[in-house]
């Protein structure tokens, strides 16, 4: 199968795909992955994460309580400029909840937010993040 690039894979970071269609798990990334508790009426923020030229992302957390889960992207690197509105989910308790990009809109950079609205800790058991070439 071919690599997603011709280039000495070691020069930089790119992902290889098997499939049709480039894509990259960021949920173990050491930059992204969420505390396991968040506390009552707390949130979490993530550090700015490059998307290196993918056009569709997808957050998928599964918490304790309720809440939300919303991605903003920037049309710049370094997380100032963003590009439009967040992208936002709620989060029913004990569901896995989802929210996903994919408009076409170009972006360089993107963080996670995730806020617990209940009125205990929320525990965070499950969380992944995609990046899809689209």
């Amino acid at each position: 199968m071919p690599q997603v690039s011709s280039e000495i894979n070691d020069q930089y970071w790119e992902p290889v795909a098997t499939g049709p269609v480039a894509q990259c798990d960021l949920s173990v990334s050491a930059t992204t992955p969420p505390p396991t508790t968040i506390a009552a009426a707390g949130s979490y923020v993530s550090n700015v994460i490059a998307s290196d030229g993918f056009k569709a992302l997808s957050c998928a957390v599964l918490s304790s309580q309720a809440g939300a889960v919303s991605i903003q992207r920037y049309v710049d690197k370094v997380g100032t400029l963003p590009q439009g509105a967040p992208i936002s989910s709620t989060l029913v308790a004990a569901t896995a909840n989802v929210v996903n990009s994919n408009d076409g809109l170009p972006f360089q950079s993107f963080k996670v937010t995730i806020t617990n609205t209940g009125g205990s800790t929320a525990t965070i058991s499950g969380f992944a993040l995609l990046l899809n070439a689209a």
